[in-house]
């Protein structure tokens, strides 16, 4: 790592969440101050810090530092994803490779729709996506068919708070007139999209569901609108929706016998 990118505080507390292990789930300040060869104010500021954001938990008996719920959430996020790109890889190579255009897997994260796996199309003129992007909620596909599935008061609360942005003159940024767009992706089990997060694109999406039948992502995928026709559309919908149908089914999720035929009839 190059040294100008280095931060020293932020290292100690990394050095600090290392000293615990399954071989010493609880440390006294004591103990952390040793294994770091820090002074012990430095170490509590580092300890309460990490305390405060509950990254760290404090037992108020013993006095003994262990790990906090916060890591033990992200590391359940880190694990869903790693599970969910693995099971869905072969499916996003395959729809790369039938459609030619690029194609992405986005995640449900409380901090937004995110990007952890795309590939872009070969084609010199291409929509571009990149890993680690957070997709808005409102514009574009993915984040608007994932928002369409989540719990009603979670959909609710990211309507009533989050400020929506407004990318191209399409982009509706009122949450009255996103909630019946909602409706129909619900409606119809995925979305098209088209300029209202790029002036040239146009994109799809379908939700990614578990074996609990809840909301864990999407496949979407996107192109010039230049140049898909209206014929190549309905063959990217069907492409899409077969992929994400697959995934959902690795995932164990089982669709109601009557969506099947709904979706065969298509």
């Amino acid at each position: 790592m190059r040294d100008e990118y280095h931060l020293a505080c932020v290292g100690r507390v990394m050095q600090t969440l290392d000293q615990f292990s399954a071989d010493t789930p609880e440390l006294r300040l004591t103990d952390l101050s040793d294994r770091l060869a820090l002074p012990k104010p430095q170490v509590l500021r580092i300890a309460s810090t990490l305390e405060s954001g509950g990254y760290l938990e404090r037992d108020p008996v013993t006095k003994r530092y262990r790990l906090g719920l916060r890591l033990f959430q992200l590391g359940m996020l880190v694990r869903e994803e790693l599970d969910l790109r693995r099971v869905a890889r072969p499916q996003l190579l395959q729809l790369a490779g039938a459609t030619l255009e690029t194609v992405g897997l986005i995640v449900v994260d409380p901090t937004g729709p995110i990007c952890v796996d795309v590939i872009e199309s070969p084609k010199g003129v291409r929509v571009y996506g990149r890993v680690g992007r957070h997709m808005p909620w409102n514009a574009g596909t993915s984040g608007k068919v994932i928002l369409a599935y989540l719990p009603d008061e979670q959909r609710e609360h990211v309507l009533a708070t989050v400020k929506f942005r407004r990318y191209t003159p399409r982009t509706v940024i009122d949450p009255d007139l996103l909630r019946p767009v909602l409706e129909e992706i619900r409606a119809a089990g995925y979305q098209v999209s088209a300029l209202d997060l790029d002036d040239d694109a146009i994109g799809v999406a379908a939700p990614l569901f578990d074996h609990d039948g809840a909301i864990v992502g999407a496949f979407s995928l996107a192109g010039p609108s230049s140049r898909i026709s209206e014929h190549d559309l309905q063959n990217l919908v069907a492409a899409v929706r077969t992929a994400a149908a697959e995934v959902s089914r690795k995932l164990g999720y089982r669709t109601h016998p009557v969506a099947l035929a709904s979706a065969a009839d298509d």
